[in-house]
């Protein structure tokens, strides 16, 4: 078992709340969504937690930040410590 921690950024927070408004409009049903959104977490954390170092560097942004692909959303996330940071998600085709 990993001894690592995925939490969420205000602004990672705010793009999956976005992202479930997005879903809601196109007329899925509550429990749809936040079964979608649920399977972002477990991937995140079945991913990052046994190979934090898997996303790509994205030194464009700052050396530490790395990049995961899921279901066409982009994860960008940090890691410091014992701690992975998403720091925010988005899709390319989506507002």
């Amino acid at each position: 078992m990993s001894d690592l921690t995925i939490v969420f950024s205000p602004r990672a927070k705010q793009r999956l709340e976005e992202i479930a408004e997005y879903l809601y409009q196109q007329n899925l049903s509550k429990e749809f969504v936040i079964d979608y959104l649920n399977r972002f977490e477990t991937w995140l954390e079945t991913l990052l937690c046994q190979f934090p170092e898997s996303g790509t560097p994205m030194p464009e942004y700052a050396d530490d930040i790395r990049r995961v692909v899921y279901k066409k959303f982009t994860f960008l996330y940090r890691m410091k410590n014992n701690v992975i940071e998403i720091l925010t998600i988005y899709r390319e085709n989506l507002p």
